[in-house]
């Protein structure tokens, strides 16, 4: 999946930014609007019927009252749903997250905290649903009607979701992060989107931060529970599997582009990473 690429212009999008939208059965985000999720956080508030989703390595089944955040590069993907399934999905852009002044230091609290998590599903009571569900309603009312503050109207949204999520989501108060820390992980963030293909090394991202090595490790272990090098590698296999799937590109020109050494050690990535070398990837075994 390309993680540059924008969201779709449509009923329900805004200057290919944020989407959305009420999904069922039969309606659901079209093939454009799943590829922009690679670099977008994704919330879905699910309202009726049930549906199994597979997320990263796992498979959760959804009901009534869930609530679901995936951050980005692990885009979500729906096995099957009930008959009388519906909700309501937003899709917000990194690039509108970061630059969002209202949202920043509620962003912190309320996403991060989730993001080491295996299981994406926050329960929420009555009085919840009802807050978040008038939020996602209030996204749709000025995307459709937009005006000369749209956008300041839609980051003090983004700001009220957030801040409504951490009511309910538990936060270990125990564990503080400086403002600053968040600040340079926001950065790294960033950079790791430019220079993905070209920078595998945790030097280079350390290097242009002015930060060393091991306390970059140690800040996004602290922040996500992840590592470094797996957000790398989740780039990588991303940007990998969409060139495997929408060019014609030979796995060795795929491996250039990506800046392996040789077409060997991008197999032996892909493989491992994977579970299938790029070829059988590519014919869909």
């Amino acid at each position: 999946m390309n993680t540059d690429q924008s969201l779709t212009q449509d009923n329900n999008v805004w200057k290919g930014n944020i989407v959305c939208q009420h999904v069922d059965r039969d309606l659901r985000l079209d093939d454009s609007q799943i590829n922009a999720c690679v670099n977008s956080y994704i919330y879905a508030l699910f309202e009726k019927g049930t549906a199994k989703i597979k997320y990263d390595k796992y498979e959760l089944t959804t009901h009534p009252g869930d609530f679901l955040f995936f951050p980005p590069h692990i885009p979500p993907a729906i096995i099957e749903v009930t008959e009388d399934y519906e909700a309501i999905c937003l899709i917000v852009s990194s690039s509108f997250v970061y630059q969002c002044p209202v949202a920043r230091n509620v962003f912190k609290s309320a996403t991060f905290t989730l993001m080491g998590g295996s299981d994406p599903v926050i329960h929420l009571d009555e009085m919840a649903q009802k807050n978040l569900r008038n939020a996602m309603m209030m996204f749709i009312s000025h995307i459709n009607h937009p005006h000369n503050h749209t956008t300041e109207a839609l980051q003090s949204l983004y700001g009220l979701l957030l801040a409504d999520l951490m009511a309910v989501v538990e936060i270990d108060k125990e564990a503080y992060i400086s403002q600053h820390s968040y600040k340079l992980f926001i950065e790294f963030q960033q950079l790791i989107r430019e220079h993905f293909r070209e920078h595998h090394d945790i030097s280079f991202y350390a290097e242009k931060l002015n930060i060393s090595p091991r306390y970059l490790s140690m800040m996004t272990k602290q922040i996500t529970h992840s590592t470094v090098a797996a957000f790398i590698n989740r780039h990588l296999m991303l940007e990998a599997c969409w060139l495997l799937k929408t060019t014609d590109y030979s796995i060795q020109r795929i491996s250039e582009i990506l800046h392996f050494a040789d077409q060997a050690s991008f197999s032996k990535f892909f493989k491992r990473v994977n579970g299938h070398n790029p070829l059988q990837y590519r014919r869909g075994q």
